[in-house]
């Protein structure tokens, strides 16, 4: 099944989610103290608003069974990477992704485990492949 469009993310947005991407999931007072290690100086009711507008676009989800409300990531860090590769791949690439992968992976210097990871997933890439008949 298809994952659903969401609405695009703010920066700030983005760094809440990715406190409950790191930390799994939280109180309100716990993803502010995260987030002010990380140098931000927001407000309780400013991570509170973010945290109400993640879930309104379906990256949050809350549990309002206790007293301290805890909020948790409705998605994962992989979900929201591959929308955004496929939106970008879109808009420069005529939907392509293979020059755009290409493109970060000339500019990036990867590991040797890295590398051997990368044979690994395009090794299994081309066993899915359907075999064709040979004439």
């Amino acid at each position: 099944m298809a994952e659903p469009q969401r609405q695009p993310m703010s920066e700030a947005e983005r760094a809440v989610l990715k406190v409950l991407w790191d930390h799994g999931p939280l109180p309100v007072r716990e993803v502010l103290e995260r987030l002010t290690e990380q140098g931000h100086e927001w407000s309780r009711s400013t991570v509170i608003t973010l945290l109400q507008r993640l879930e309104k676009k379906g990256y949050v989800e809350s549990d309002k069974s206790q007293f301290a409300f805890v909020f948790r990531a409705a998605v994962s860090r992989e979900v929201v990477m591959h929308a955004r590769m496929a939106d970008l791949a879109g808009e420069l690439c005529d939907g392509e992704a293979l020059p755009l992968v290409l493109a970060f992976a000339e500019r990036h210097r990867f590991s040797p485990e890295e590398l051997a990871r990368f044979r690994r997933m395009i090794d299994a890439l081309e066993a899915k492949r359907p075999k064709r008949d040979a004439k």
